[in-house]
């Protein structure tokens, strides 16, 4: 019995020597790639919003302006890339990376929906980019563009809400749906990953791995770094956010498009019961077309087989929804 003991503790003491070895080498890997990630310029342009700096990435010249706000995503404008490549150029498009994602500074402002509104309409000011603007908003983004609306409605031709979060989605689920589906990444582990190297190898594809996004592919490993506190920055605030979001309950007249992912297995790989998963469904299906209520001036457009990223599984149904809209 005492040499097994002994043996075992030998065995625990290389487990944890070996285990404080990998730390390091991933900590000093990381500051040493942090280093290179300095390095890749960045692909589009900056403006000063109060005291730091948004980056954004343009396309085209003309009017109106369709301006993307992203997912609760730490891959920022990259999301709308590709979307962007396919729009015409005779009208403006423009994607952009919120307070502390890809190459934009954190700056000190609160991460709030109205600041966040306030922050994208300095942007646009800025940048001199034409008036009106045609709102697309994903997800958490759909949430987003409540605030600016709201704040500048003058301002906004239309909007157009893809497979959008629901800010007061706990009158739609049950308490133990709710909590499933707002449970939120680890925070306290993410930012432990972050610091010894293994959240690059966590989010090493967060794209698919087609060849058309080889290039998102090759930066978020890179430059999710620093994305990944703004992010879990947002995730901090996103109850309050969405609280004071679904007091924004009216757009007025202005054209609203909502697209709705309608794939019937998209909720399989993270809800296991069925019952649970049919709850989902329905409350889901209830959600978005109760975003129609926003606008006396809404359709909604359902995109089959697509999961929730529908800028990457079906993005010809958005292009032809904003052209649909400038058209209009």
């Amino acid at each position: 019995m005492r040499k097994f003991l002994k043996w075992a503790k030998r065995i625990v003491l290389g487990l944890i020597t070996f285990i404080v070895l990998l730390l390091i080498v991933g900590f000093v890997f990381e500051r040493i790639s942090r280093n290179d990630a300095e390095k890749i310029n960045p692909d589009g342009s900056f403006a000063e919003v109060g005291d730091h700096r948004l980056h954004y990435f343009k396309k085209g010249n003309g009017g109106p302006t369709v301006v993307f706000e992203t997912a609760f995503d730490p891959a920022g404008h990259l999301q709308w890339y590709n979307i962007q490549q396919e729009l015409p150029t005779s009208y403006t498009s423009l994607s952009y990376d919120r307070a502390g994602i890809l190459w934009s500074d954190r700056g000190h402002n609160p991460k709030s929906g109205e600041q966040i509104a306030e922050e994208l309409h300095l942007l646009l000011e800025k940048t001199n980019v034409p008036k009106p603007y045609i709102l697309v908003g994903h997800s958490f983004g759909g949430t987003l563009v409540r605030f600016f609306v709201n704040k500048y409605p003058e301002d906004v031709a239309g909007v157009i809400l893809v497979d959008s979060q629901c800010p007061n989605d706990e009158k739609y689920l049950s308490p133990e749906l709710f909590k499933m589906v707002n449970q939120g990444l680890p925070g306290g582990f993410l930012k432990f990953a972050n610091n010894f190297g293994l959240a690059r190898l966590m989010f090493k594809n967060m794209f698919p791995k087609d060849k058309q996004y080889q290039y998102q592919n090759a930066i978020m490993p890179a430059l999710l770094y620093k994305s990944a506190d703004a992010v879990l920055e947002e995730q901090d605030q996103m109850s309050s956010i969405k609280k004071e979001a679904s007091k924004i309950n009216s757009f007025g007249d202005i054209p609203l498009y909502v697209l709705t992912a309608a794939d019937e297995k998209r909720y399989d790989s993270f809800i296991k019961d069925d019952k649970l998963k049919l709850e989902m469904k329905n409350a889901w299906t209830k959600m978005q077309k109760d975003f129609l209520l926003l606008s006396t001036n809404s359709k909604q457009i359902l995109v089959l087989n697509s999961g929730h990223y529908i800028n990457q599984e079906q993005p010809k149904i958005i292009e032809n929804a904003i052209n649909d809209m400038i058209k209009r």
